[in-house]
């Protein structure tokens, strides 16, 4: 029997398409790529990776704060499509990930690692985050996303039924998301995810809210142009809640870490 929290790359299979997932999806792509810009606006770092970075994305928007960029992804396919898409650029190169807790670098070598729409993959984060933390140079800084399972909605349903909001991963949305069901698809408690920020030495130096407008009702009567323009206002506002279904943090690297 194969266990259910099993890694199968589903991202390589020939009946899965990634790209075609985010058809319909511009307000997520373009609330995700808001958010990077205001967490790395003013920045700039010499080796960044795009952890995760499927397709290649976020690639462009993450070179215009790096001199060079990694893109890592355990997928061939995925690889394959970004090699195409981003051959105009000539600072970049593409890694194969083995393993989701080994990142092929050397230590400290890094100034930047972005990672989105990878935690919910993550059943034990603490063991990418302590990888994060290893090849991040002292006072390198990372862009971290997680799948929230303390959004508000979820907040509110559990309030009404006088539960708590687990502070573990929870297996969510298999069906939905056209994922199999040995394929981890978790969200996570922010609370938890914080103390294993702590815990590997990363300090939270800021914290967003995002796709906070995500439910169909809000995209359908304000329009694209509109739902995004109120989700560039609301992303630090609602972040001390972790009012969102994403919340996105940009963590450093302590000075003394080893």
């Amino acid at each position: 029997m194969i266990d259910k929290y099993e890694t199968i790359n589903f991202y390589d299979d020939t009946s899965h398409h990634y790209e075609d997932f985010w058809i319909g999806r511009d307000y997520e792509h373009l609330a995700e790529i808001i958010a990077i810009n205001k967490l790395l606006a003013n920045r700039r770092y010499g080796v960044g990776i795009d952890y995760g970075g499927g397709y290649g994305r976020l690639s462009r928007t993450i070179l215009k704060y790096c001199d060079f960029l990694y893109l890592a992804d355990p997928s061939d396919k995925q690889l394959d499509l970004a090699k195409k898409k981003l051959q105009s650029e000539p600072n970049i190169d593409f890694i194969k990930l083995v393993d989701e807790a080994e990142i092929p670098l050397g230590d400290n070598l890094l100034d930047l690692v972005v990672m989105i729409r990878v935690s919910h993959h993550l059943v034990d984060p603490s063991k990418t985050l302590a990888e994060i933390k290893r090849v991040l140079r002292p006072g390198g800084q990372a862009v971290i996303e997680i799948a929230n399972s303390a959004h508000f909605l979820n907040r509110l349903k559990h309030y009404l039924r006088f539960q708590k909001i687990s502070k573990d991963p929870i297996q969510i949305g298999i069906a939905a998301n056209g994922i199999n069901d040995v394929t981890p698809f978790v969200n996570h408690n922010p609370r938890s995810v914080e103390d294993l920020f702590r815990v590997n030495d990363l300090e939270i130096i800021d914290k967003l809210s995002v796709s906070n407008l995500r439910h169909r009702l809000f995209k359908r009567i304000l329009g694209l142009s509109v739902i995004i323009t109120v989700e560039e206002l609301l992303q630090r506002k609602l972040a001390f809640i972790s009012f969102g279904p994403s919340i996105i943090y940009l963590v450093e690297k302590t000075q003394d870490a080893i």
